[in-house]
């Protein structure tokens, strides 16, 4: 994620769409500055800029006239006023029934500018007077709408209890957020209490019945996953990918696209929600997305729902290698191992050990791949807990040893006291003895002398 389309393929598509007739070349001035605004326009890396550079004057013209040829089909606000379009409350019933027949078509035409077309195009698309990731968040929540309400209504038992649900103050929240705030001046974690704020803000009033049954109507079609493409086709631009992690709703749409009930829908979710997870910040932010999740779908437990659909889905493997792939990148790239071993208690819970057992002799080889690298990262909290507790013992005993030393230390130190003292006294003894024996020869030596 976060690199830009090969320097092949942008050729290709350049070509493919480029009239045959060619203009005279013009002063090698000109030929540098007009080369150097189309590679600027292909969002190229690095190396790729560097072997486009080293062609000769001939081959840079041909690509500079293939990229002042190509014709982009539609800007950026054409498709920005048709979602609006869409999103419109005023709209009536009738209305929104003929605009609505296109919209499939009109997103995959826009995931495809958004793949194809150079990053001025996607960089409009985004910026500050269009708006469009504002635009896409909002019209994914719209079209998933009815889909999470209505599986939330089978939850609590009746339409009645709607009026706290969380899933209708998030779309209240979202729909009514004129004033988000601006990617560049808003950090992961900022942007996540944000939502999480609004998710606990009470609110007294329910989308209206025309927005439910509207989004019924579009939940029908391929428009969740087809919005979900071009929110990928967005994150493979890094600017794209960095307004994506610090909007303050994306990443919790993303997420409730889980619900869908396409199971290409939710593996395309998982690849980007694991994408996520996997750059600096980002682990904070998925598992964040998925509280959130809980919230609004009434979750028992975090992860409730994915290990449903997990569970469910056993013809479906490229959902269940996606799954799968997701949950090792949640559980296992946390350095901290008792976050790590937290994280795995989550999923152990809700039945993954055994559901991993059934699969074990699973036909795909790609599923056998993800599966064994989480049993090959787990950790076993029993054999954990016995070296707790022999950790425990052991430095109990250490403990114990070092206060018998302490004990003996002093023991000893005490018998020296003793010694040094009667070292003392017996060397005044000898001293004196000496002194009367000296004595004793003194007056010998004299009786001697005088007989």
């Amino acid at each position: 994620m976060g690199n830009a389309e090969s320097m092949e393929s942008q050729l290709a598509v350049i070509r493919s769409r480029a009239a045959p007739a060619r203009l005279p070349m013009p002063e090698p001035t000109e030929l540098e500055e007009r080369f150097s605004i189309a590679l600027n326009s292909m969002n190229l890396p690095p190396d790729k800029v560097r072997l486009l550079r080293s062609y000769d004057s001939d081959k840079k013209w041909e690509l500079i006239c293939d990229q002042e040829r190509f014709q982009v089909k539609n800007p950026p606000h054409t498709y920005i006023q048709k979602l609006r379009g869409f999103l419109d409350p005023a709209v009536t019933r009738k209305k929104f029934r003929r605009r609505v027949q296109e919209s499939t078509q009109m997103l995959r035409e826009l995931e495809i500018s958004l793949r194809t077309n150079h990053i001025g195009w996607v960089r409009e698309f985004l910026n500050e007077e269009n708006r469009g990731l504002d635009v896409l968040v909002e019209y994914l929540s719209f079209a998933q709408y009815a889909v999470t309400f209505d599986g939330e209504q089978v939850e609590v038992g009746g339409e009645a209890s709607s009026i706290d649900s969380p899933w209708s103050r998030s779309i209240e929240d979202l729909h009514g957020d004129a004033g988000l705030p601006s990617p560049s001046s808003s950090g992961p974690r900022a942007a996540r209490h944000s939502i999480s704020s609004a998710m606990v803000t009470r609110s007294n009033t329910l989308p209206s019945r025309r927005t439910l049954k509207n989004s019924r109507l579009v939940c029908k079609k391929d428009d969740v996953h087809v919005c979900v493409m071009c929110l990928r086709a967005v994150m493979n631009y890094q600017y794209g990918f960095n307004m994506v992690m610090s909007h303050p709703h994306a990443v919790n749409e993303i997420a409730l696209s889980l619900n869908n009930r396409n199971p290409r829908t939710k593996a395309l979710v998982l690849e980007l929600l694991a994408a996520v997870c996997l750059v600096r910040g980002g682990h904070e932010i998925i598992l964040l997305a998925f509280d959130n999740f809980k919230t609004v779908c009434s979750e028992s437990m975090r992860f409730e729902k994915l290990m449903e659909h997990f569970k469910n889905e056993d013809d479906n493997i490229d959902f269940l290698v996606a799954c799968m792939q997701f949950i090792n990148i949640v559980v296992h790239s946390v350095e901290d191992m008792n976050f790590r071993v937290h994280l795995q208690y989550d999923f152990t819970k809700l039945n993954l050990d055994e559901h991993l057992e059934r699969l074990k002799h699973t036909e795909s080889d790609r599923l056998q791949v993800q599966i064994q690298a989480y049993l090959d990262n787990v950790f076993d909290v029993g054999t954990l807990l016995e070296d707790a507790e022999t950790k425990t013992a052991a430095l109990e005993r250490v403990e114990e040893l070092e206060e018998n030393l302490g004990t003996m230390s002093a023991r000893v130190l005490d018998v020296e006291n003793e010694a040094m003292l009667k070292i003392v006294e017996l060397e005044k003894q000898l001293m004196q003895t000496n002194k009367e024996l000296d004595q004793i020869r003194v007056r010998t030596f004299r009786k001697m002398h005088h007989v």
